[in-house]
């Protein structure tokens, strides 16, 4: 009954520890580091396994627009193509998309500038990565933030800016006349300038929006919608 009792309890001290050891080696087979990635990104990890490195979902990419971009020139399901100006590598230094690896976006839908400056939108879906070995890898992601590319505040401030001033200097121009023909230039200039100005204004704002507009390496921002599993380089 001893060596029996014994027995069971070598058996049993046997199946722990090969536990043991395989729990230990399924933990170090996998390590976690963290993505170099921008400010507010909603997380950073990244798996790192022999087979396989994996960009968790929700981490953010960075890219350039390859080449000059202008939405009046393009359609519905046109390529676009971006690049990874820089390694996209870990805080501990794993590697994990090279430099000039292109990311590949088919639009999806290009909506026209509207009136009341309501700016073109461009909708595009990103299907695959590149790498400069040729290794083609697909991918799930999206513009962060929001779901389309369009021109912003700034650029539609500075349109109707530009209707105000141009628009303006004809009032001006047009009161100064009719000031001049009445003798009185000065009151001629003042209500010129304010008929002319409030046109332009107006004139801007009513008048459609604007394309949108990319220069070569001009930056954009993604979010990974599915973890990205990329080769071991």
């Amino acid at each position: 009954m001893f060596k029996k009792v014994l027995s069971v309890t070598l058996l049993s001290a046997i199946i722990a520890s090969t536990s043991m050891q395989a729990f230990a080696y399924n933990y170090n087979d996998t390590d976690v580091e963290h993505l170099q990635t921008v400010k507010d990104a909603k997380i950073d990890l990244v798996k790192i396994t022999p087979s396989g490195n994996v960009i968790q979902k929700e981490n953010n990419l960075v890219v350039n627009f390859a080449q000059n971009f202008n939405s009046k020139y393009y359609k519905t399901g046109d390529y676009v193509q971006f690049v990874f100006e820089n390694d996209v590598k870990t805080m501990e230094g794993t590697l994990l998309i090279p430099c000039n690896s292109s990311l590949i976006a088919r639009i999806t839908c290009i909506e026209s500038p509207k009136w009341f400056s309501r700016n073109a939108k461009v909708y595009m879906e990103f299907t695959h990565i590149l790498l400069p070995d040729g290794t083609n890898i697909p991918v799930c992601v999206e513009l962060a933030n929001k779901k389309y590319l369009q021109e912003g505040a700034k650029e539609t401030a500075g349109k109707i800016a530009a209707y105000t001033l141009s628009i303006g200097g004809v009032g001006s121009g047009l009161g100064a006349a009719i000031g001049v023909a009445a003798g009185h230039t000065i009151t001629g200039l003042i209500i010129g300038g304010s008929i002319g100005g409030g046109v332009g204004l107006v004139s801007g704002i009513v008048s459609p929006g604007l394309h949108y507009k990319a220069k070569k390496g001009e930056k954009v921002i993604l979010e990974l919608q599915d973890n990205l599993k990329l080769p071991v380089k």
